[in-house]
């Protein structure tokens, strides 16, 4: 079995920074990490491959600093990792990006699945993944917690507004994997092997003979057009009175805040 794997790498919740005049975040080394919904993604086609034989291949999309999840992903047991980058794939939304990645897709060739993460916890919109399989023309599950071999083809278990569901498709398919699912976070030892043994393969937007119009700003349909910084302020007050006095003036503050009618 050949599957890819698409990941991402995000800033940390605690130290987001913006830039004012592009209203773009200020990406950094010691400011980013692995998307931590990714892990179970890692975790997923390292089972399958250990199930089945065959192998996985990374991908992202970013800057140069974007190779560290690739290493992850390669001490994880992955054989290829692939990071596409040009100035030119910078200020994406999503659709840019999926329409990036499914180039890079189209670039390695066979496939038979396509794993990646339900969301993200920069932009959290989950959408690339379904976008994605809608450029590559794929059969998508999203928020899979199994995957089984069935035939030619695969079955997959999720939960969905409260019931259990069992879906089979054909191959190639792509799946999301559910943030429930385990994660794998490969030791020391498996780090050192992977610097050891293998190199990251960087991919920029005439390797991939992309539409210059489709990547980037210029293939974005959403961008940022301002950021209102958000200051907050806490007063703490202390209500006196027995219970039925201090519940009485609770009720009464939430009434004339609007969060009582």
């Amino acid at each position: 079995m050949d599957i890819i794997v698409c990941l991402k790498q995000v800033m940390a919740g605690d130290r987001v920074r913006f830039d004012p005049q592009t209203n773009g975040l200020i990406r950094t080394r010691e400011s980013s990490k692995i998307n931590p919904f990714d892990l179970s993604v890692l975790a997923m086609a390292r089972e399958l491959i250990q199930q089945a034989g065959g192998s996985f291949t990374a991908l992202t999309m970013g800057p140069d600093i974007s190779e560290e999840v690739l290493w992850e992903a390669l001490a994880s047991g992955a054989e290829r990792a692939i990071l596409l980058s040009d100035p030119l794939f910078s200020s994406s939304d999503t659709l840019s990006t999926a329409y990036t990645l499914s180039m890079g897709i189209r670039k390695i060739g066979r496939y038979d699945l396509i794993l990646c993460g339900v969301r993200t916890t920069d932009g959290g919109t989950g959408q690339v993944g379904p976008q994605l399989a809608e450029e590559l023309d794929l059969p998508l599950v999203t928020n899979v917690e199994t995957v089984a071999l069935k035939g030619d083809g695969i079955g997959v278990e999720r939960t969905s507004d409260g019931f259990r569901e069992k879906i089979e498709l054909p191959i190639p398919a792509l799946l999301t994997i559910s943030p429930f699912y385990k994660k794998y976070v490969p030791s020391l030892a498996e780090i050192e092997e992977a610097f050891s043994r293998h190199e990251i393969e960087r991919w920029n937007l005439k390797d991939l003979m992309a539409d210059p119009n489709k990547v980037g700003k210029a293939g974005s349909r959403t961008w940022v057009e301002k950021m209102i910084p958000i200051s907050q302020q806490k007063v703490c007050e202390f209500v006196e009175g027995d219970p039925k006095q201090q519940s009485r003036w609770l009720v009464d503050q939430l009434l004339k805040r609007g969060f009582l009618s």
